[in-house]
């Protein structure tokens, strides 16, 4: 171990000036190479104290009685800063804007509303005290959870932290809670909407139905994207715009790409908009739904709006036969269920026709109809003609069992003199029960192929 103090020295005028600040030397057990820290001190006797408590602080920390130095600084430091150092990381390692937004918005509430000055007050106890107190959608407060949560891996990651103690924390359970549940549009609104919207939002609509694709992803296309080849015209979802931050390409309905090639100048740069009125906003897309003579609730209390035209994109692959493999491509999902359950309006499905299909069971009036008893009789009819052997079984005397076995007994001579001449008893035979049960499996295999008929 290497453990001093001293004072770097320079030289000044041709004369050797000591630093005023002390500084210390270390390579304490377990580093790998010699350490130079300052010790902000001109006191000898302070500096050297705080060499010891240096000295002390390693050793209590590599037995575990003491947290290593930067958590210390992390949990002690102001929670605002370390918010602001974790959100710019998130912006350099390439999140997207709104998640950024979201998350910073988030921690900053809770920083405020749970008294959370620094990182040490940020306990499991506190946020459920906070939770308990939340009138929002369960959703929105497991988000709050799960931006805290990442909060403290991020930590763990960079070794200010040493656990995350909200990993622990259950999430609140949302099956049956959700405040915003959307339906899927039938062809027939569908069909209305468009009738009822002006031009250039009309076409906007057109594309969210044939394609699926988000708010944000449609007002960041541009002509560059869309490939209008006939059969294997196709849109680009760039990284930069796609929710999943991946390259992916769509294939175009015929009816989308004729109302494109109409609508696109003959002159346009490669990195125009294709629609440059952006996507409409709730309130105009109201307007139009007033128009079109649609409900934004129904009976169910699903509503509509932008985001749904995406969730009647994929109930109307679902309607059309497509198989979920596919259905999950197009709709760019990395979880099945996802398409499945939140994408799907079992509503607009053909479930009423779909059991319509299924054959009938042949009762009238809640039972079995005439012609069903007819051929049941029938057929228990043909069963018993199909196997006489069981009346005569039935009625059989038992002088006539007798007398059968006398005859199957004459028709095997050589098992009844087996039996005969069976002398295991005097000879002392050592498995009698293997030799008796030999003759009696050859005599029964005898009378079988004497009364079974021939093929």
């Amino acid at each position: 171990m290497i453990a001093y103090i001293y004072r770097p020295k320079r030289r000044e005028g041709g004369k050797v000036v000591a630093a005023r600040v002390w500084r210390a030397r270390l390579k304490l057990n377990g580093d790998v190479k010699p350490r130079d820290v300052s010790l902000g001190v001109s006191d000898k006797q302070v500096a050297e104290q705080k060499l010891r408590e240096v000295i002390r602080d390693h050793e209590r920390t590599a037995v575990g009685m003491m947290a290593p130095a930067a958590q210390r600084e992390a949990f002690q430091g102001p929670l605002e800063a370390v918010i602001g150092e974790y959100v710019a990381d998130l912006v350099a390692l390439g999140r997207s804007e709104d998640h950024v937004r979201h998350v910073d918005k988030r921690l900053r509430r809770l920083m405020r509303e749970c008294g959370w000055q620094c990182l040490r007050k940020v306990t499991p106890e506190s946020f459920l005290r906070w939770r308990t107190t939340q009138k929002q959608a369960p959703k929105t407060i497991n988000e709050y959870h799960a931006a805290l949560s990442a909060l403290f891996t991020w930590l763990r990651k960079q070794g200010r932290a040493a656990v995350n103690p909200f990993e622990v924390v259950s999430k609140i359970d949302t099956r049956g809670k959700e405040r915003i549940r959307r339906r899927a549009l039938s062809d027939t609104e569908a069909q209305a909407l468009l009738s009822a919207s002006p031009e250039q939002r009309r076409t906007v609509y057109l594309f969210a139905l044939h394609t699926g694709l988000r708010r944000g992803e449609i007002a960041k296309l541009q002509w560059d994207d869309l490939k209008l080849n006939g059969a294997t015209s196709s849109v680009r979802v760039r990284p930069e715009i796609n929710k999943n931050r991946k390259d992916q390409y769509l294939p175009l309905h015929s009816e989308m790409v004729a109302v494109l090639k109409s609508m696109k100048p003959e002159t346009v740069a490669p990195h125009a908009p294709v629609f440059p009125g952006g996507v409409p906003s709730m309130k105009v897309m109201r307007t139009d739904f007033k128009a079109a003579g649609i409900a934004l609730l129904d009976e169910r209390g699903h509503r509509i709006d932008f985001h749904a035209l995406r969730t009647s994109y994929i109930t109307r692959l679902q309607r059309a036969g497509v198989s979920p493999r596919e259905a999950m491509e197009l709709a760019r999902h990395s979880d099945m269920r996802l398409t499945m359950k939140t994408y799907t309006d079992t509503a607009q499905l053909p479930l009423a026709a779909t059991v319509a299909q299924l054959p009938s069971l042949g009762l009238k009036d809640g039972k079995p109809g005439a012609n069903t008893q007819i051929h049941t009789q029938k057929l228990v009819q043909s069963g018993q003609s199909l196997s006489p052997a069981v009346p005569q079984n039935g009625v059989a005397k038992a002088e006539e069992t007798i007398e059968n076995i006398g005859e199957n007994h004459s028709q095997s001579p050589s098992v009844t003199e087996s039996h005969k001449e069976s002398k295991w008893r005097r000879e002392g035979d050592s498995n009698p029960r293997c030799l008796l049960g030999t003759h009696a499996f050859q005599a029964c295999a005898l009378n079988h192929s004497a009364t079974s008929p021939t093929d």
